[in-house]
């Protein structure tokens, strides 16, 4: 007969077997991450964006590079951004010609996808969420776009 200091060693280890295998294995679908609203945020002299409402913080002056090949100060007071359904960021500021769709890692954000806009870029910029896009407002002209993690979709 097993006594009752192997059958509790025996039936506690089946447990964390199962309860380990169980939470590894969850996964939850259908997950919309969208932000129903854009942040608009002023960044640092040293380029540190944060959205202390969504939890995001990041440096502009890649992006800031890749639109202006200039690092040596921070160009623009504003940031615009959005987070679509998927989880892509959208971000551009005053004055860009392009959108860049951010795709979020551990500990970063990669560049999935540079949308150019106009050559002269938007000096009034604003975002919108219209399931299934991004919309993106030329505030001085009236303009808009849809924007999707592939680009610029027709209308």
């Amino acid at each position: 007969m097993i006594s009752n200091k192997w059958l509790n060693m025996i039936v506690g280890g089946l447990a964390a077997i199962v309860l380990m295998a169980c939470g590894s294995q969850m996964t939850i679908k259908r997950v919309n991450y969208s932000q129903s609203l854009e942040t608009v945020v002023q960044p640092a002299d040293n380029g540190k964006v944060e959205d202390v409402k969504h939890g995001l913080t990041f440096n502009i002056k890649p992006i800031q590079y890749a639109e202006t090949q200039d690092t040596s100060s921070v160009t623009t007071d504003k940031i615009h951004l959005i987070r679509g359904a998927k989880g892509y960021y959208f971000v551009t500021a005053p004055g860009y010609s392009n959108v860049y769709i951010m795709t979020p890692e551990t500990g970063s954000l990669k560049l999935h996808k540079k949308v150019h806009i106009t050559d002269n870029g938007i000096d009034k910029p604003a975002f919108n969420q219209r399931d299934p896009y991004i919309q993106l407002i030329n505030q001085d002209t009236g303009q808009s776009y849809r924007l999707t993690e592939k680009g610029i979709q027709t209308q």
